[in-house]
């Protein structure tokens, strides 16, 4: 009852045990509402049932998500373990509200908890949580145990490992060239950097020109294909074949080829580009340099006019174009022809020093000529290394290097002067070239530092074999070829190691054989590749800036395990 001198509050018993309490919603104390069941609506697992946690039983790993796609390893009785427990209570992750709603508790929180020692082999996990609950909003507190069931549920790393390596796509990557390893570098660091992209390869097999992954699925294929054409312009071909076919039942097993043919093309090659060529700008009909191999391909005028900057003489060409007109552009020789040259005197071009002096240098090459900045044309006058204390004869020509060399550096560069040409390169210079074309004396390509470029045995010395029985012509011959075909494959191992794949045997690729998330290294024989493969880059500053385009190009793109869908394929 109020009073005149201030407010007071009516005190009522307690419906159920009489104890006078002040008056809440429910006329209950709070000794009589503690006896409400809590433990019933937080032991009540998904859809009514147990409690559960699924682990695989061959790695011992648990679900971390109801999935089936992330598995984790987890210590036992670990917070990692704890916090993996409480986010399977539906009650305390919200996903039954109405079941919790329905009986009037509300506010459900953790105070605390611990973990009751259980029997390993019980398959059981139990915990000791301390809840605090909202009821008729009167605020009680229990201890409850808790207890989840352990089942077994194979991860999809297991599952792939019992399938016995059957496959359903194959990726075949391939170079039709002499020298595929050196057009393969880039694809190289790309699945190297990229643990998604090859978490999903079942196995791997070196073939004479290129690589061969096998896949569990034609999404992953698609995904694999789709990240290295962003890499490496190619075109990409799908067919399939019927292995077996159940007509009962209507279902069918059907393989899937998806053909990588990769742009025969490589950095420091000569091509010439045929007058007939659509597609190369101001470029056909001259003979072009090689610059960059990304997603397309820079060619540069190799006989670049002195009146003309760096960026109007150079064009991208694409995959679609090259293979619209594949006979336009023919290789006319490959890098092994480099010659060293050794630089006597370097004066740049009169518009470049206008270039260089004004304030829009920083803004000539930006965009989509990207990496033509460091360039510049400069008359450079050169003379071979082999011919210092032997002759005098030296050589004048317009390089775009005018930047980048100085008097006394080594470079490397095409000798046309007295290089001997194949038929078919001296039918294109005569035939495919326009008619005011001059062919150069000297090609110079790219600057190198001191020990880069010279001529090295792969895998050590060269070791003298003492001399046996004498062979047979034909058994030379024999040797000779099953010699370079061993040499061609030990490259091509070396990089599939350098992706981070070990190919002995062909078999399946267990965890140790790829690299971890954080790009580290599991298998001595991959950090060994993978070491040269650092060194090469080192030593090669153009191709340390491709490795480095590469990666600003793939830096917007993700690739998840939750995209399944379809990805485009070029006809």
């Amino acid at each position: 009852m109020a009073s005149t001198s201030g407010l007071t509050t009516s005190m009522i018993p307690c419906c159920t045990c009489g104890t006078i309490i002040a008056p809440n919603s429910s006329n209950q104390c709070a000794s009589c509402l503690a006896t409400v069941d809590v433990a019933s609506v937080v032991r009540r697992g998904p859809g009514g049932g147990d409690l559960l946690v699924h682990q695989c039983r061959k790695c011992r790993r648990y679900e971390r998500e109801n999935n089936n796609k992330h598995f984790i390893y987890m210590e036992p009785e670990s917070p990692e373990m704890m916090a993996l427990l409480l986010k399977q209570i539906p009650a305390l992750s919200g996903r039954s509200t109405q079941y919790v709603k329905r009986s009037g508790i509300q506010g459900l929180q953790i105070l605390d908890s611990m973990f009751i020692w259980t029997e390993p082999n019980s398959m059981r996990q139990r915990l000791m949580l301390t809840i605090k609950a909202d009821i008729n909003d009167v605020s009680i507190q229990q201890r409850i145990k808790v207890e989840f069931i352990v089942k077994w549920k194979e991860c999809p790393d297991c599952t792939k490992e019992a399938r016995q390596r059957t496959w359903s796509a194959i990726v075949q990557l391939r170079q039709k060239r002499d020298d595929s390893r050196k057009g393969l570098l880039i694809l190289e660091l790309a699945i190297a950097r990229n643990a998604l992209m090859r978490k999903h390869i079942l196995s791997v097999q070196t073939k004479k020109a290129g690589f061969d992954f096998y896949f569990p699925s034609l999404d992953k294929a698609r995904q694999f294909t789709q990240y290295i054409s962003k890499v490496a312009p190619m075109r990409i071909k799908t067919t399939q074949s019927l292995v077996s076919e159940d007509k009962t039942n209507n279902t069918a097993n059907i393989r899937h080829t998806l053909a990588c043919e990769m742009v025969p093309l490589c950095r420091d090659d000569l091509v010439v580009v045929t007058k007939q060529a659509k597609g190369a700008g101001n470029l056909s009909g001259k003979l072009c340099l090689v610059l960059r191999v990304s997603s397309a391909v820079r060619l540069m005028n190799a006989t670049p006019s002195r009146e003309v900057d760096v960026a109007a003489q150079c064009t991208d060409l694409h995959s679609d174009t090259y293979w619209r007109g594949e006979s336009s552009y023919r290789l006319f020789l490959s890098s092994r022809r480099l010659v060293r040259f050794v630089v006597l005197d370097v004066e740049l071009c009169d518009n470049e020093r206008e270039r260089y002096n004004s304030d829009d240098a920083k803004l000539v090459c930006e965009g989509h000529q990207y990496g033509l900045s460091k360039y510049a044309l400069a008359d450079v006058e050169v003379a071979r290394e082999d011919d210092f204390g032997v002759n005098d004869e030296t050589f004048t020509c317009v390089s775009h290097l005018g930047h980048l060399l100085s008097p006394g550096d080594t470079c490397l560069g095409y000798d046309l002067a007295s290089a001997v040409l194949s038929s078919e390169a001296e039918w294109s210079i005569q035939n495919d070239v326009t008619s005011n074309f001059v062919m150069p004396d000297i090609v110079l390509v790219k600057k190198i530092k001191g020990g880069q470029g010279e001529s090295r045995v792969e895998g050590g010395l060269e070791t003298k074999h003492k001399k046996g029985k004498a062979k047979s012509s034909g058994s030379k011959k024999r040797d000779r070829r099953m010699k370079k075909e061993e040499q061609k494959q030990q490259k091509l191992e070396a990089a599939a190691a350098r992706m981070g794949l070990n190919t002995d045997e062909d078999v399946y690729f267990d965890e140790d054989d790829f690299f971890d998330g954080e790009g580290n290294v599991f298998s001595e024989d991959v950090q060994k590749e993978n070491e040269k493969f650092e060194r090469e880059i080192e030593m090669d500053e153009d191709l340390a800036d491709d490795l480095a385009q590469v990666e600003a190009e793939l830096a917007g793109q993700s690739f998840s395990d939750n995209d399944d869908d379809d990805c485009p394929i070029a006809p």
